[in-house]
This record gives structure tokens, sequence and C-alpha cells, in this order.
């Protein structure tokens, strides 16, 4: 897709799956324990597997397995002493939704640019309207004149 972000719903989803995924316990979840953890899918998409691989900018999603769905500044965090990956602090994962709304801040700009040409269009097209009545009314005052 061209513009994920301009999803109905899609900041809110990607900011939740950012927060799940860098705070939580486990490091890599499941579409049925993200469902669970959200209380649901997302909006924006089918499932949360598909709004991760729409967003590779923070998610990575294996081809197969269980826990397929990751977030890739936590993915690459080394294991503890458990073997497991630490949750990303608090101010790490503000950062990476203060990216995400800026991601989706532009790609709406993106979206809504044409609306700048809207009052050129108009201002180009009453301007043709006008030469083309001044035209006609010269042409038929002359006509009849004649």
């Amino acid at each position: 897709m061209k513009h994920p972000y301009s999803k109905d719903f899609r900041l809110a989803d990607v900011m939740a799956l950012i927060q799940v995924l860098a705070l939580h316990k486990h490091a890599h979840r499941s579409e049925e324990g993200l469902i669970d953890e959200m209380q649901g899918a997302p909006k924006s998409a089918k499932s949360w597997a598909i709004l991760a691989q729409e967003h590779p900018e923070f998610f990575r999603v294996k081809e197969s397995g269980e826990n397929r769905i990751s977030l890739f500044a936590r993915h690459v965090q080394p294991r503890n002493s458990d073997d497991l990956r630490e949750p990303i602090p608090a101010d790490f994962a503000g950062k990476l939704l203060q990216a995400a709304i800026e991601l989706h801040d532009r790609a709406m700009e993106r979206k809504n640019h044409w609306k700048v040409y809207i009052p050129i269009v108009v201002a180009v097209t009453a301007g043709i309207f006008t030469i083309i009545g001044i035209f006609l009314k010269t042409w038929l005052s002359t006509e009849s004149g004649t």
C-alpha cells in the first residue's frame, strides 16, 4: 500500500502494537496473543500480522512459527540470563510512538496535497468563463450592430 498511515484508525493500531511489543515481557507475539492482549483485532487491518507487515519501519513478521510478530527495536536487543529480551525503556518506546505520529502526519499531508490546488483551479476557471463572457458579449454586440 502506498500510504498505509492514511487508513482510518491506523495510527491508533500502530501505537497500540508498538506499546505491547515494546513493554510486554514477551518480545515475540502470536496473532492470537495480540488479539487477547488488545481485546480484539485491529480496526485498520484484517489482522495484527498484516498491520505489522504494512509497517516494516517498526515491525518484523516471520514467515512461519507461532510467535511471528515482533518490534524491530526490541528484537535486536541482546538476550538476558533467562534467554529473554528485556522490554524497551519507556522513554525509547515514547520516541517510537512519536516517530509513528510524525510518519502519520507526513502521510496525511501527502494524501491531501491536492487540496492546495483547489483555489487555483477555481480562479483559472472563473477567469476562463469571464474571458468567454467578454468575448461572447463583444461578438454578439458586433453581430447585432451590422
